[in-house]
C-alpha cells in the first residue's frame, strides 16, 4: 500500500512538472516580426520626377482687328481682261462702251477688311452696274454672280458689311474725300450699309473687289496694289 501511494505521488509530480514546462514554452515563443515597410528607410532624397519636355512656343497670333494677308491663299488662276470681274448675262457696266475712262492708273482708295480700314495705292476701276434692256434687275442675282466670278479667280470674301461708325468717324475726312472722288461706290463706305469686300491674292500683288447694290442698281470697284504689310508677330 505504501508503495502504491509512492508511485501515485510520483506520477502526479511528473504530470505537474510537464504542465509547467509546456506553459513556460508557450510564454517564451517569440512573436512574429512585424511586416517590413514596402519602402525601406533611406537617407537619400528621392529622385525628382522627370517632366515631359514643353511644347515649342507658337508664334503669337495677329492682334485683334489686324488684317493678315498671310491668311489668304495665293491664287495663280488666269485673269480676264481688266477690270477682271465680268458681268453676268443681263447686266452691264454703265460705261460698258468705254471702260478705260472708268479706270485710273494710280489712285488711293479705302478697303474695309471687316476689322480694319486699309488704304490701297494702285490701279483702280469703278463703275455702276445696270440691268440690260429686257432684263429685270435682281440684287440677289447680281450679288451671287459677282461672288461666283470673284471666287473663280481664287478670291475670298472678307467682309459683307461696310465699316463701322467708330472707324468712319475716326477717318471721316479721308473717307469723305475718297467717297467724293469715287461716287459710284460711295454707299459701300457709309456705316451700316451692306457691301461685299473680296481679296484676290497674287504672288506679288493684291486685287481688292468691292461690290454694293441697292434694289435697282449696283456698283463695283476693283483696286490692284502691292501686298499689305503682314502684322507683327
Amino acid at each position: 500500500m505504501s508503495r502504491s501511494r509512492t508511485l501515485l505521488a510520483a506520477c502526479i509530480a511528473l504530470a505537474m512538472l510537464a504542465g509547467c514546462k509546456q506553459k513556460e514554452e508557450a510564454q517564451t515563443v517569440p512573436e512574429a516580426p512585424a511586416a517590413a515597410d514596402a519602402t525601406p528607410a533611406t537617407d537619400t532624397a528621392p529622385a525628382p520626377v522627370a517632366q515631359a519636355p514643353s511644347a515649342p512656343a507658337e508664334a503669337a497670333p495677329a492682334a485683334p482687328g489686324t488684317f493678315d494677308i498671310n491668311a489668304i491663299a495665293v491664287s495663280d488662276k488666269p485673269l480676264p481682261a481688266w477690270p477682271y470681274v465680268a458681268m453676268p448675262a443681263g447686266y452691264e457696266f454703265d460705261d460698258a462702251d468705254d471702260l478705260a475712262k472708268r479706270s485710273k492708273d494710280l489712285a488711293r482708295v479705302a478697303v474695309w477688311t471687316g476689322s480694319q480700314l486699309l488704304w490701297v495705292e494702285g490701279k483702280v476701276f469703278e463703275d455702276e452696274i445696270e440691268n440690260a434692256e429686257g432684263k429685270t434687275y435682281s440684287r440677289f442675282e447680281l450679288r451671287k454672280n459677282v461672288q461666283q466670278a470673284v471666287e473663280a479667280l481664287g478670291g475670298v470674301r472678307v467682309s459683307e458689311h461696310s465699316l463701322d461708325e467708330a472707324t468712319y468717324k475716326a477717318n471721316e475726312k479721308a473717307v469723305e474725300d475718297f467717297r467724293q472722288e469715287f461716287s459710284s461706290i460711295r454707299d459701300a463706305y457709309w456705316y451700316g450699309s451692306d457691301a461685299d469686300t473680296y481679296v484676290i491674292r497674287r504672288a506679288d500683288t493684291v486685287i481688292w473687289v468691292v461690290f454694293q447694290s441697292s434694289n435697282r442698281q449696283g456698283a463695283l470697284m476693283v483696286a490692284e496694289g502691292p501686298l499689305p504689310d503682314a502684322p507683327a508677330g
